[in-house]
């Protein structure tokens, strides 16, 4: 599986989530994806079941990379990039492997930066 980030390249993708052991936020990204288990060609329409399954695949890739729970940080970035992805795509048909899933990604690296204080814009995807 290939995931790309915003160049269309295989760079290293850091995140904010190097202080809970994940240095490239592809491998948070992948484990998500695997997690849902779609098909690389597979679109859907944004809405709260759909949130709600993104939602479970990133704690479930967290756990699996990180070896733990994800702790209050990053639940609480993961119910934000949630309530930030309904307010923008609600109701939108998305490409889940191509479009869905990294701009989640974007948003909960972005909220969960955000709790630690680099006084820098919360999201700007």
């Amino acid at each position: 599986m290939r995931i790309r980030n915003d160049d269309d390249d295989d760079r290293p993708m850091p995140g904010s989530f190097a202080d809970h052991g994940i240095r490239d936020g592809r491998v948070f990204l992948a484990g998500a994806v695997r997690s849902l288990g779609t098909p690389p060609e597979e679109t859907a329409v944004v809405d709260d079941l759909l949130l709600a399954t993104v939602a479970a695949a990133f704690r479930e890739s967290f756990a699996a990379v990180a070896g733990e729970r994800p702790p209050d940080d990053i639940e609480a970035a993961i119910d934000d990039a949630v309530a930030w992805t309904r307010a923008e795509s609600d109701g939108d048909r998305l490409h889940l492997r191509n479009r869905l899933l990294p701009e989640f990604y974007r948003r909960l690296d972005r909220f969960h930066d955000a709790y630690h204080g680099d006084d820098q814009p919360v999201v700007t995807a």
